[in-house]
């Protein structure tokens, strides 16, 4: 191995020797002769520099003669690079469309969805307020019930307490609904804070809270319109129930139908109505109905419902429901019984209602005094004109407290329990007439124990 090294080291250093041995050029001019000696050093330098002059000659007249293919290839690889861009470019621009679309499309439904649901919380209020004024009236007749008796003060024999009007025979059961969620959600609507309206921005920010932030807004806004139409159907079960109690009030007193009554005060009476038998999906799409308008069919039902409860309540106000009395406590009930002074069996055309002496007489249904004066077996009476067929009559007063004319409200006092004409002691004799015809009383009385108590 070492020989071979060697054996090529000597034959580089031959041709070293042959290519690089030191040289001399002589020069003559003018008759002299110089020379000029090149070491073998001298001769390497000289041989690059030469080397490197010959590439740099080589190179440029390359690119001379090849310098339109080497631009034309630069040219192609330009246009390649800038295609790949604009494509590039192309792509990220079809992609923001594309977003750019999506979000478009997003603000749409999310505006449509939002005026929906403001259009529906708008429709709610509206109910909102058509019900409390519907019951305002039933509630001040409560009120001032309320401020002139005390629940559980009734002493002696008392009729039973109707718990359930729906019960009655003929009166359609309802489903059971949340009532403390509408509650609630009423109370929302009708809070001080919010100026008597529930915003729908209060709304959303309740969805807000309740939902999970990765959920979306979306399923926030179908949580609020769920609850919308929650509420709603609750409100219609409500009222339906409502109608049907205080019809059946009015039919518990055996005076007239509710349709007949509410005629006669000038409320809304009989509702025609009749047709084929649909189911309610059937009924959907026979009528091409979305899910907005069966919205808002059932918002006009519920608001029918209301206009129909508050001529009820109206008709209510009108009729006397209430008792005469602080305490009701019945001595002798209206109808057949044994006279007390001829110990013969004779007919009662009222209630007697014993109490001490001097105790209040309250009118038991707003109207205008037509009788106040002494009335032979009747002693001092106080007859009470209430409208529509409807007169009361409060007998044997110790005192009358008004006069023929004047104009009283519900729980107005009248006069004072005594024992005045045909009479066996302290009690007022209270008579119920209609269409002049004298009525039992204890039916009304019965009646607004369910109306006052519930």
């Amino acid at each position: 191995m070492l020989d071979n090294a060697g054996h090529m080291m000597d034959r580089l250093g031959a041709v070293w020797s042959r290519l690089y041995t030191e040289r001399q050029f002589y020069l003559r001019s003018h008759g002299q002769v110089q020379f000029v000696s090149l070491s073998p050093l001298t001769q390497v330098g000289l041989s690059i520099v030469a080397l490197c002059f010959f590439s740099w000659v080589a190179f440029t007249s390359v690119n001379v003669v090849f310098k339109e293919q080497i631009i034309a290839a630069k040219d192609r690889k330009y246009i390649r690079m800038q295609a790949a861009y604009e494509e590039r470019v192309a792509r990220m621009q079809t992609a923001y469309d594309d977003l750019n679309g999506q979000l478009v499309m997003a603000q749409e439904r999310f505006l449509a969805t939002t005026k929906d649901l403001e259009t529906k919380h708008k429709q709610i209020s509206e109910i909102m307020l058509q019900k409390h004024a519907a019951s305002q009236q039933l509630d001040d007749m409560r009120t001032r019930f309320a401020q002139t008796n005390v629940a559980g003060d009734n002493k002696g024999r008392s009729n039973k307490v109707l718990m359930a009007a729906t019960e009655l025979s003929g009166s359609p059961r309802v489903s059971r609904v949340d009532h403390a969620g509408l509650d609630q959600t009423e109370a929302r609507y009708q809070s001080k804070d919010s100026g008597g309206s529930f915003g729908l921005a209060s709304l959303f920010t309740r969805a807000a809270a309740a939902e999970p932030e990765d959920k979306g807004i979306e399923n926030r806004l179908a949580g609020i319109d769920k609850a919308q139409q929650a509420f709603v159907i609750s409100m219609e079960e409500m009222t339906d129930r409502q109608i049907r109690e205080m019809e059946s009030v009015i039919a518990m007193t055996e005076v007239l139908k509710a349709d007949e009554f509410l005629t006669r005060v000038g409320g809304r009476g009989l509702r025609p109505s009749g047709g084929p038998l649909l189911s309610l999906i059937e009924g959907d799409e026979l009528a091409g109905g979305t899910e907005e308008a069966s919205f808002t069919r059932q918002v006009y039902r519920i608001s029918r419902n209301l206009d129909r409860l508050s001529s009820l309540n109206k008709a209510l106000g009108k009729m006397p429901l209430g008792s005469p009395l602080y305490h009701n406590r019945i001595t002798s009930d209206f109808g057949r019984r044994v006279d007390p002074f001829t110990r013969k069996l004779a007919y009662h055309s009222g209630a007697d209602m014993g109490a001490p002496a001097g105790t209040p007489v309250y009118v038991t249904a707003p109207g205008v005094v037509s009788y106040a004066a002494n009335h032979g077996a009747y002693g001092r009476l106080v007859e009470v004109d209430h409208g529509n067929g409807l007169k009361t009559r409060y007998a044997h007063l110790s005192s009358i407290l008004v006069k023929t004319g004047d104009k009283v409200g519900f729980r107005e006092k009248v006069g004072r329990v005594g024992s005045t004409g045909r009479s066996t002691g302290p009690h007022v004799h209270y008579e119920v007439w209609f269409d002049g015809k004298v009525r039992d009383p204890s039916k009304f009385i019965e009646a607004g124990r369910y109306v006052f108590t519930q």
